[in-house]
């Protein structure tokens, strides 16, 4: 293997002679299925496995602060998306994320860097930077309840632009291979999240067609 750790990838091969994968390192370490209650969770929340796995993985950005699944169900209440799910819903859907939290001025991802999750804004406020020539332009800004990086995921796209926290603030990361599991092991809680998710980003981009005529029109009459 002449990958990195950073950079390699693996596969598992289960006990339903099924391949599963490419997958990265930090979810081969995270992820294991409990035959007890039938549910997935992270290898650190097993008591058997809590000595064997670092709650960190290895190759983790240096300036996140990795504290598990520590978020609240309540703290999604404040999406219109998880508004419907219930504690239960929200406690299985927390198992499939992280909670990252970062101080003021932090870059939450760069521009550029891959495209490979979601971000939910659970306190705080973020905003994102653009660099054009020598000027700074900031498109919009991300608040409490709103989330942020869905195109890049949906699409393994690049970041388009810069995040950056405006205040301290408490983010929850759901990975592109994280919301694949969660499809494939419970279907019934992805779909109206997905659902959400497909709402949101078609509203987005209505909204910045109307913004587009209202300035195309604007030049025109002004000429």
């Amino acid at each position: 293997m002449t990958a990195s750790s950073a950079e390699a990838t693996y596969k598992v091969w289960a006990v339903d002679n099924m391949v599963y994968g490419p997958i990265r390192l930090p979810v081969l370490a995270e992820w294991v299925h409990s035959q007890v209650d039938n549910a997935w969770r992270r290898a650190m929340e097993s008591e058997v496995l809590r000595e064997i796995f670092n709650p960190k993985p290895p190759d983790a950005p240096a300036d996140w602060r990795f504290l598990g699944s520590k978020a609240s169900p309540d703290e999604f209440r404040q999406f219109d998306l998880f508004i419907t799910l219930s504690d239960a819903d929200l406690e299985q859907f927390i198992r499939f994320g992280e909670l990252v939290e970062m101080k003021t001025g932090e870059v939450v991802i760069h521009k550029g860097d891959p495209g490979d999750s979601v971000f939910f804004v659970l306190s705080g406020e973020v905003r994102a930077r653009l660099l054009v020539g020598l000027e700074q332009t900031v498109p919009c800004r991300i608040p409490a309840g709103e989330f942020f990086g869905e195109m890049s995921m949906f699409n393994q796209s690049a970041r388009s632009a810069d995040v950056i926290t405006e205040v301290e603030s408490r983010l929850f990361r759901v990975s592109a291979e994280a919301f694949l599991l969660l499809i494939k092991q419970l279907p019934r809680l992805a779909a109206p999240i997905l659902f959400g998710i497909a709402r949101t980003m078609t509203n987005r981009i209505t909204a910045a067609n109307f913004r587009l005529q209202g300035n195309v029109a604007a030049e025109f009459v002004w000429r």
